[in-house]
């Protein structure tokens, strides 16, 4: 299982501020949203994801840069 990752910067239409979608192995898994204030940054995941497990340090690490790349 390789996991690699990408962090993509987006402005949906139906949020107010910026988002981050995490896509691992080309797959879109999650998004960190900070509607409501970078204080109470959520993870919102997909209804199918293709991935059905990963590994849990990778997956810590997409967290940690997407929450950077928003907080930039």
């Amino acid at each position: 299982m390789k996991n690699s990752f990408q962090i993509i910067i987006g402005s949906p239409v139906n949020y107010k501020k910026i988002v981050a979608y995490i896509v691992i192995d080309g797959n879109h898994v999650a998004l960190l949203s900070q509607e409501e204030g970078i204080e109470k940054i959520k993870i919102e995941f997909f209804d199918e994801p293709k991935i059905k497990e990963l590994n849990f340090e990778v997956f810590l690490e997409a967290l940690n840069k997407a929450k950077a790349e928003l907080l930039k």
